[in-house]
């Protein structure tokens, strides 16, 4: 069942598939650190006008790709979230889960790439941008690769090759997915869940890291899916934001089995490094779940806490009969 004004949401899912040309050599924990900054360093370099400038800054910001992309900021006539000092960005990098961090020449690499709403417009951008990486070299020794397909995957979940790099043309997707296409079962009745986090999960609440307790998680995931909504779908969420916050707060912890891990991210473009940290492992919920459901089963897409481009904040419902 989709209310609350989901009806709208839609994103697209893409899957691109990289042929290893020389040695590449990836962090074991989570690809998807080095998969994004290299991806946003190609995409300025290749569109952006004046790489020194400061992007909220430039005048061509608001028509700009990369700014859309990377650095979107509240348009100056929204008429809500006004007060958002940043927007998400439109897209989520869903990483390689295995421990492989060596790829031989010949060896496939296989990512995911979701995009939200109107941002799938820069779909060509993104190829582009892609085949570029692979001709630069990526990782620790910048080794190269092939863009060697792209798929996108519809609605009723069936995959669609829409580029070929022996083709060099690129098949527009049939749609978008819907989130009538991934609300399909009836979930009102759900009382227990567990959530497995995939990528280290990172939440705040009053101004503090917190552990993956219900209340946090549901309203962090129920904010980015409002934003997400209203910056790149076109419409806002009808939905009481304050009862849906204390009624997640009631939902209990039955069980959490986590540990907390750090990763070092060093952004040559800015000449910083980040620690990327956050929880993963288990965690079970029990309560009344089925008004949360919709968020949930969106999350497992769009991810939830900071740094949910680079792949973080990755989880997995699972639900007992």
């Amino acid at each position: 069942m989709v209310d609350g004004g989901l009806n709208n949401f839609n994103f697209s899912l893409y899957r691109l598939i990289l042929e290893a040309e020389e040695r590449i050599e990836l962090t074991r924990i989570n690809k998807g650190i080095t998969l994004r900054g290299a991806f946003g360093t190609v995409f300025r370099s290749l569109v952006c006008h004046d790489r020194k400038a400061d992007c909220k800054e430039c005048t061509l910001h608001p028509s700009c790709p990369y700014s859309c992309v990377f650095s979107p900021v509240v348009p100056s006539d929204a008429k809500r979230l006004r007060l958002n000092r940043d927007i998400p960005r439109p897209f989520v990098i869903k990483p390689p889960l295995n421990g492989q961090d060596c790829y031989q020449k010949g060896d496939t690499l296989c990512f995911d790439l979701v995009v939200v709403g109107k941002a799938r417009d820069y779909l060509p951008y993104f190829i582009v941008t892609f085949e570029e990486l692979g001709r630069r070299g990526v990782g620790v020794k910048r080794g190269r690769y092939r863009l060697k397909k792209l798929e996108a995957m519809n609605g009723d979940c069936s995959w669609q090759e829409i580029y070929d790099y022996r083709e060099r043309m690129v098949k527009p997707p049939s749609d978008s997915i819907r989130a009538a296409d991934v609300l399909t079962g009836d979930d009102s009745s759900i009382n227990f869940l567990e959530v497995e986090f995939l990528t280290p999960i990172l939440l705040k609440e009053g101004g503090k890291y917190v552990r993956p307790e219900f209340g946090p998680l549901m309203k962090r995931l129920r904010d980015r899916i409002s934003a997400l909504s209203y910056f790149y779908c076109g419409n806002a969420l009808d939905i009481d934001f304050h009862e849906l916050g204390e009624m997640a707060d009631a939902v209990n912890t039955s069980r959490a089995r986590i540990e907390w891990i750090e990763e070092n991210r060093y952004s040559k473009n800015r000449n910083l490094r980040h620690i990327l940290k956050g929880f993963i492992g288990n965690v079970s919920y029990e309560g009344n779940l089925g008004p949360f459901m919709p968020f949930l089963r969106l999350g497992e897409y769009l991810h939830v806490g900071k740094a949910t481009a680079f792949g973080q904040g990755w989880y997995k419902l699972r639900i007992s009969a």
